[in-house]
């Protein structure tokens, strides 16, 4: 395939590999564990109408509390990634194996359980010989619904660094390209269908041949059906990638969830898989500046570029600007006493945020500066990402220092944004100065002119732990202490945002003019 889409499928076929066996992983890691737990509770249930009620009301609120919001609501308490993912998608996939088997049960005809009885069987006996095999159907196309719904909610754990198919879904949006977002979103449709498929010819198999099977014979296909579910939870574990599995020469790099963090990620990277022997883990696109925080303070990550004036306003909560000097030398002294980590040498450029209009909208209302805007700001449309909301330097700063009332405030992925501009959905956005897409998309940036923005120049922030463990770490990245200025940033992510470049070529293509690299990543050479 040579042409351009044949070529993107070819680029990516390997990764889609490894994205397809972590979806599996999670998703059948979770529906294991439901119906490990689900399928006792159904039977526990049986005949206790008052914890009957309990059981399905509490398992049917988890149905009602958005995905998102369950997986925040967890960060807190057991961390990004693997367990929090794990625990929401099991909470989802609990009520209709727990409903199912409940009945399943009540369905079996009174006459089996009488004959059951009459023949001296116990309690358990009835359970396990009579009443699980005859309500088998029943239990495995509950076990078909939460497998089905399981693969869907799976690719929420992209947000949070887990992996899955969700991870080219989530760049897609950020990098504003629709082959990406089909990438992982056709691929998602598929595995429920085929799985859903498969599960429902053993369901149809265990219907049709049970009336014909002796009672035996069905716990043989109890076992089988049991077997084969497990056997194929090992088989993905076996041959997982070691995406779940800390190495103790493992660096994890992690960034937030727009195009300039990805590059930045992706130069860290190379530089430290060619000039160190760590092996480099990336959890690109974990989102806001919090569950990054929380990540990195709990050990989940050991190394992502923050921004000083993000550090300053947002995680120290100063509010009394200094010099970018002085923020710097806070920054890097409080991070080191407060939370153990340290801020090396920034890259050099300064990613300044403002608020842009389009050029002829600027033109016709004579707009130069955050003042000018905010006269007329009652009767605008502003779109910005959903921390735009409440960080001190964004809608509360603006509200306070330049008296902005916005008639309408839209959140939106970063990405986004820019497409509401271009079409004329919103009036203003809120930008980065480093972004490209402000010439191309012929937006004027407007002047702070109160000074309500600090210097946002960006730098690795790294665990002291970790940095003590492999001082190899900073001599590697220490070449990319002031390499990058305003306008070579800029370029970058027009290369990715505009020329729609991955990050990763983007990256490892401005090492090689720099002479940092010399070998691709992907030649598997350091």
């Amino acid at each position: 395939m040579s042409t351009p889409t044949g070529m993107f499928l070819i680029n990516n076929a390997s990764l889609l590999g490894v994205k397809l066996l972590e979806h599996l992983y999670l998703s059948l890691s979770a529906t294991l564990l439901a119906i490990i737990i689900g399928i006792p509770l159904g039977t526990v249930i049986l005949n206790r109408p008052a914890l009957k009620n309990t059981v399905l009301s509490v398992t049917s609120i988890f149905q009602t509390i958005p995905s998102l919001a369950l997986l925040a609501f967890l960060i807190p308490f057991i961390g990004i990634g693997f367990k929090p993912t794990i625990v929401t998608l099991t909470l989802y996939a609990l009520l209709p194996i727990i409903r199912n088997t409940f009945m399943g049960l009540t369905g079996v005809p009174p006459e089996s359980v009488e004959a059951a009885r009459a023949m001296g069987f116990t309690r358990w006996q009835r359970l396990r010989l009579v009443e699980l095999p005859l309500a088998l159907p029943i239990i495995v196309a509950g076990i078909r619904t939460a497998t089905a719904m399981t693969i869907g909610i799976t690719t929420i754990a992209a947000f949070i660094g887990a992996g899955g198919l969700g991870d080219f879904i989530t760049q897609g949006l950020s990098l504003n390209d629709p082959r990406l977002i089909l990438l992982g979103a056709i691929p998602t449709a598929l595995l429920a269908i085929a799985l859903n498929f498969i599960i429902a010819y053993i369901e149809s198999a265990l219907s049709h041949r049970q009336r014909q099977l002796m009672k035996y014979k069905k716990i043989k296909l109890t076992f089988i059906f049991i077997l084969l579910f497990a056997s194929l939870y090992l088989m993905i574990d076996t041959i997982i990638p070691t995406a779940f599995k800390s190495k103790k020469n493992t660096i994890v790099i992690a960034t937030k969830n727009f195009s300039e963090q990805y590059i930045l990620g992706d130069i860290m990277a190379d530089m430290i898989e060619t000039r160190t022997h760590l092996t480099v883990r990336k959890k690109f696109n974990l989102g806001s500046t919090a569950i990054i925080q929380n990540a990195l303070l709990n050990g989940e990550i050991d190394l992502y570029p923050e921004y000083t004036g993000t550090a300053y306003l947002t995680v120290l909560h100063h509010a009394n600007l200094v010099s970018a000097p002085q923020i710097f030398k806070i920054v890097k002294k409080e991070y080191q006493q407060q939370f153990n980590l340290i801020w090396l040498n920034p890259f050099g450029f300064n990613n300044s945020q403002t608020l842009a209009v389009r050029a002829d909208f600027a033109k016709q209302h004579r707009l130069k500066t955050l003042s000018d805007l905010a006269v007329i700001s009652p009767r605008l449309t502003i779109a910005a990402p959903a921390e735009f909301l409440k960080r001190p330097d964004a809608l509360p700063g603006l509200k306070r220092v330049y008296g902005f009332r916005f008639k309408r405030v839209i959140q939106m992925q970063p990405d986004l944004i820019y497409q509401a501009i271009r079409n004329k959905d919103v009036n203003v956005i809120e930008v980065f100065t480093t972004d490209g897409r402000i010439p191309a998309y012929h937006l004027v940036p407007l002047e702070d002119d109160k000074h309500l923005y600090p210097p946002y120049y960006a730098a690795p922030v790294i665990r002291e732990a970790f940095l003590k463990a492999h001082p190899e770490v900073e001599k590697a990245l220490a070449p990319l202490a002031g390499l990058i200025d305003e306008k070579t940033m800029q370029h970058l992510n027009a290369l990715v945002d505009i020329k729609h470049e991955s990050p990763e070529k983007v990256a490892h293509d401005f090492l090689v003019e720099k002479g940092l690299i010399k070998l691709s990543p992907q030649a598997g050479e350091k």
